[in-house]
């Protein structure tokens, strides 16, 4: 019990070292957050009005979970400048652009921005996501940040609206045009007009053990549009939910099934979810399947790594026949790779042949559609946190 009592303690002292770290990396970084729209806002709005609302008005739970996501992601972001600087590059970290869009106060905070002067005259903005499985393809809220920030790089240029800190926050330039600041922080002349330079936007996605990119992406008008009118939607949320006229429960959230709900701080009274039947008697009973879903992970993940090392065991021995192991076997095998339909190639053989036949009008799809069958619909549980 006393060694429990004391692991208890030490996981809350480094929950509230972690919670003053991120205070003090928002306060000298990004500011009050309430008194303006950033682009990861936009992003959320995006994704659930609801959610980006709240957590511009309600406290934001801090466990010790949700913190270590957070630092993961700055201990990243400092790895990759780290990588960056080491080699030589111009790079300018956190920089800041001050917009106003019809009354609305927008600020963007770019992770890095690469730039080469004469004669290259280029820049590459760098965003990063840490995540705990590499995704296949950009979120699209990622996505929209990514246009948010080339468009009011580019839309912002030659106004002046970019600012530098240091690493403690120290404001280093501040309210200069984008060729001021690269001339006074990096000593480069660039051109005074945006549109002479090559300008990509990249998003740089990290895990523990891989890294993956998706891009480039460059400046596209209706992209900057959409991110500036969720902006102004938000904007209008917030004055409206200051003054009293509007409550979360007004407020549009996602809608169908969505991954980010369980995730959400904010899920607890959302409207998505209506209260229902109330039966507390059966809450160790989901938290215990929650711990054996967990487990079941763990476990895969283990087998996995397991059978990875006995692989390679077993083709360093040099044979292919059985490796005795005291009370057990084992060899590597190769099995037979798993026969699918393509159904793009079918659709066009079929296609091909029915043209060939002169019977051009028959529809393929429907000919497909009408030979699928449907399985019988099965019940499954699905348990989404409170949060």
């Amino acid at each position: 019990m006393k060694q429990t009592d004391r692991t208890e303690g030490l996981r809350a002292l480094i929950r509230q070292g972690l919670q003053a770290v991120s205070q003090q990396s928002t306060a000298a970084h990004l500011g009050d957050r309430s008194t303006y729209v950033g682009m990861s806002d936009i992003g959320q709005h995006w994704e659930c009005s609801r959610a980006a609302l709240a957590r511009k008005v309600m406290p934001t739970p801090n466990s010790l979970e949700r913190l270590l996501t957070l630092q993961r992601g700055h201990w990243f972001e400092s790895g990759v400048g780290q990588a960056l600087t080491s080699l030589g590059l111009h790079v300018l970290p956190q920089l800041e652009i001050n917009w106003q869009y019809q009354g609305v106060p927008i600020k963007a905070h770019l992770d890095f921005v690469l730039v080469w002067g004469a004669p290259v005259n280029a820049i590459r903005i760098l965003e990063v996501k840490s995540t705990d499985k590499l995704p296949a393809s950009p979120h699209d809220s990622h996505l929209l940040q990514l246009h948010g920030q080339i468009g009011l790089l580019t839309q912002a240029w030659d106004k002046p609206a970019f600012s530098i800190r240091a690493e403690d926050g120290t404001l280093l330039h501040d309210k200069m045009t984008f060729p001021q600041l690269c001339r006074a922080q990096l000593g480069l002349q660039l051109p005074k007009q945006a549109e002479k330079l090559s300008m990509e936007a990249w998003l740089l996605c990290l895990s523990m053990k891989d890294v993956t990119t998706f891009g480039p992406y460059t400046f596209n008008q209706a992209m900057l549009d959409t991110a500036l009118d969720h902006a102004v939607q938000l904007w209008g949320d917030l004055t409206a939910y200051r003054a009293r006229n509007l409550s979360l429960s007004q407020v549009t959230c996602a809608q169908g099934f969505y991954p980010i709900c369980s995730y959400c701080e904010y899920n607890g009274d959302c409207p998505k979810f209506p209260q229902g039947v109330q039966m507390p008697q059966w809450e160790p009973a989901l938290d215990k399947l929650a711990v054996l879903k967990n487990q079941r992970t763990t476990l895969d993940a283990e087998i996995r790594e397991m059978e990875a090392v006995l692989k390679l065991v077993h083709r360093q021995a040099g044979t292919r026949d059985w490796v005795q192991a005291g009370k057990h076997r084992f060899r590597a095998a190769i099995t037979s790779g798993r026969s699918t339909l393509n159904r793009d190639v079918l659709r066009e053989e079929l296609t091909d042949i029915f043209r060939f036949e002169r019977l051009g009008d028959l529809d393929v799809d429907a000919l497909l559609a009408r030979c699928e069958r449907t399985g019988a619909p099965s019940e499954r549980v699905c348990v989404s946190p409170v949060n």
